[in-house]
């Protein structure tokens, strides 16, 4: 039955599936730090994102989740050191569990 008070609420109800993902992927990529950081007992914190090969800082619009990934090829921009696919799915599986749970 549609709510005749309160037309915009798919269009909401959309816009609200889309942040879920958007957080996800956020959630995603800090998920992806622990993974890596945690088990070589680096801060969480310091350093910032960089290359593991060429250690050259990851400037934040490279940074994106999901995106980055794709524009980039799974590269590094500096040195074109390949990046592990595990990044990009942990980002898309967390952003699609995050959809679910909303």
């Amino acid at each position: 039955m549609l709510n005749y008070a309160y037309p915009f609420v798919p269009e909401l109800t959309i816009f609200w599936y889309v942040m879920s993902f958007i957080s996800g992927t956020c959630a995603g990529s800090f998920l992806n730090v622990v993974i890596y950081r945690v088990p070589a007992d680096i801060s969480l914190i310091t350093p910032g994102s960089h290359c593991p090969k060429c250690k050259k800082e990851i400037p934040w619009y490279q940074n994106i989740p999901l995106i980055s990934w794709l524009v980039l090829r799974g590269k590094c921009a500096n040195c074109a050191c390949k990046f592990p696919i595990r990044y990009f799915l942990v980002e898309l599986l967390t952003g699609v569990l995050f959809v679910l749970v909303f």
